[in-house]
């Protein structure tokens, strides 16, 4: 049975008294003992409710706009919130679903206008919050561009971009196979255990997700210890389970080695690069940023900070193939591609533990993985970004409507969070009963 926030809260080690006052986390002057937001718990509710509207606790990037905002157009339906819909058995509304998996806010768009938009928990729509994994999606469709560009090949080694990876693991890997994690690394994606030493550990603490005052103090002048994520990516070893190619590992480190290429191939920090080819074009109605590391690297994968309606602008662009605000933003090509999957990279899919029926992180909807692109339906053309703690991104080219939420979930990992799955049940229905 999922905990309720209080319940979680004392298990915390808080007192029911003091989640009156962490609740509205950072909202005095000074803030208490009891509801502030620090690098220790700032990803932990209550406080994720604050910290991730103001992910800006961490090392960060700015991101402009540029040019006249794109209106979304409006033809709000009262009915959306409350569709019914049933999923493993239980009864379910819109509403609930989005706020029993702590939903800061939902836009829903419909051919190309705002039908329905709600916001939760003291989020805003000029509030910015962190995209988390979504991000990802984002660099590859960047990625896109710069093949497109004929800047980046696909099929080319890691190490022809980046010859500090010469020798490693990553550098003798195809850009392919970093953009589908099919790498086959030694590494797990464990948000909650997290063993001093492991090469794990060490990603996370350098992510941010981890608290590491100890790489913070550290002078890059007389320590050789990788401070930042870039540093760290020599250090990735296969597995010894499986060659690279054969399934679908969801591995966070691969997106690192595409942000980094992304940077040597156009001689630009990847936050400027996304300014430029994305975020000036969209019409974006306000600055974006990005997290980044201690070294000032934008975090590639799971970064970005934007408003809620900004976030859904990428997904109209990617809704009507990398089209929107009369720019080609994205590679049509790619976008295209990004939506269409070989036998082998389905079967790359079906061998994971997201298409086994006994893992917690089963997935039913997911037909595919792709330019880090969670493909539900190919044939349709509906995927999603996702990113975990619950930020979605939902596309579905055949219905042409688009689904954006942010959230501050319980727990970080989407596939095995159970309340998350009734939220990906309320994407479809809507974009069914829609009319």
């Amino acid at each position: 049975m999922r905990k309720t926030l209080t319940t979680a809260v004392i298990a915390m080690g808080m007192s029911a008294g003091a989640w009156a006052e962490a609740k509205v986390a950072m909202d005095t002057v000074p803030a208490s003992a009891e509801s502030q937001v620090t690098l220790s718990n700032w990803s932990a509710q209550p406080y994720n409710h604050w910290s991730f509207k103001n992910a800006g606790i961490h090392p960060s990037l700015m991101v402009p706009r540029g040019g006249n905002i794109s209106e979304i157009p409006q033809a709000l339906n009262d009915a959306v919130p409350n569709f019914a819909f049933d999923f493993d058995g239980q009864n379910y509304t819109v509403r609930s679903a989005m706020m029993g998996d702590d939903t800061d806010g939902v836009v829903v768009i419909k051919d190309g206008k705002i039908v329905y938009e709600e916001y939760f928990n003291g989020f805003g729509p000029h509030d910015h919050h962190i995209w988390a994994s979504s991000t990802k999606t984002l660099v590859g469709q960047v990625m896109g561009l710069l093949i497109e560009e004929g800047l980046v090949s696909d099929t080319a080694k890691v190490e022809t971009y980046l010859p500090e990876l010469k020798g490693t693991h990553f550098g003798d890997r195809t850009v392919r196979d970093i953009l589908n994690m099919v790498s086959a690394l030694d590494y797990n994606e464990d948000y909650v255990n997290f063993e001093p030493g492991q090469i794990s550990t060490e990603y996370f603490r350098r992510l941010g997700f981890v608290p590491a005052f100890d790489l913070m103090a550290l002078d890059p002048t007389k320590s050789d210890t990788p401070r930042g994520i870039l540093q760290l990516l020599p250090q990735f070893e296969q597995t010894e389970a499986f060659e690279p190619g054969y399934k679908f590992e969801y591995h966070s480190p691969n997106v690192d080695v595409a942000g980094w290429i992304i940077s040597r191939v156009t001689g630009k920090p990847l936050h400027t690069v996304i300014s430029e080819k994305v975020w000036s074009k969209l019409g974006a109605e306000h600055d974006a940023f990005m997290a980044a590391d201690v070294g000032f690297n934008a975090i590639a994968t799971g970064g970005f900070n934007t408003t809620l309606r900004d976030f859904a602008r990428v997904g109209i662009a990617m809704a009507d193939n990398g089209a929107y605000n009369g720019e080609q933003v994205f590679s049509e090509k790619w976008v295209k591609e990004s939506f269409m999957l070989t036998d082998e990279e389905k079967e790359h899919v079906a061998k994971s533990n997201y298409k086994d029926p006994n893992s917690p992180a089963y997935d039913p909807w997911l037909e595919g993985y792709k330019n880090y692109l969670w493909v539900h339906d190919s044939e349709k053309g509906i995927a999603t970004f996702r990113g975990v703690f619950g930020q979605h991104l939902y596309i579905n080219k055949d219905k042409d409507v688009v689904i954006a939420t942010f959230s501050s979930a319980e727990s970080a990992s989407n596939a095995v969070r159970s309340t998350n799955k009734p939220r990906l049940a309320a994407f479809d229905a809507i974009a069914e009963q829609l009319k």
